[in-house]
């Protein structure tokens, strides 16, 4: 009789083991959900607050930079490679045939922009004014 007390007791504190380490889970299992949703919450609310910056910048950005496609207080992009092709269009007329290169130099003097005089170049050639080499070495006025 005396061994089945002691089984029942060890069978009692074993499952009353079992029921405190049972507990000791459950509340390490808590204190990581509410960790994890604390961190859940705070990374949220920075995505928030970069998104709502990031958009605001924009915005803002967009205001303040000035169109070239418009003409508030600007040129368009087509008239100044209108404005470029005139200037091409007279330094040729002055100097007469020259290597593309020291055309493309020259212009560049005036504060354009690369591309723009090869736009221009473009521009009149596209409008029969001008003769290009087949290598497109040297340029020059198309007599008229």
């Amino acid at each position: 009789m005396n061994d089945e007390k002691n089984e029942t007791k060890k069978e009692s504190s074993a499952e009353k083991k079992l029921i405190q380490a049972g507990q000791e889970v459950g509340k390490a299992i808590a204190r990581s959900t509410f960790k994890a949703e604390k961190t859940g919450k705070k990374i949220k609310k920075k995505v928030d607050e970069t998104v709502s910056r990031l958009s605001s910048t924009k915005k803002e950005a967009g205001k303040k930079i000035k169109s070239p496609f418009t003409d508030k207080g600007e040129f368009a992009v087509g008239e100044k490679i209108g404005f470029v092709a005139g200037e091409i269009y007279e330094h040729l007329s002055q100097q007469g045939e020259m290597a593309t290169e020291k055309l493309v130099s020259a212009i560049m003097k005036h504060k354009n922009s690369n591309p723009m005089v090869f736009c221009a170049i473009g521009w009149l050639a596209r409008e029969g004014k001008i003769n290009l080499s087949l290598d497109g070495a040297l340029i020059a006025i198309k007599p008229e």
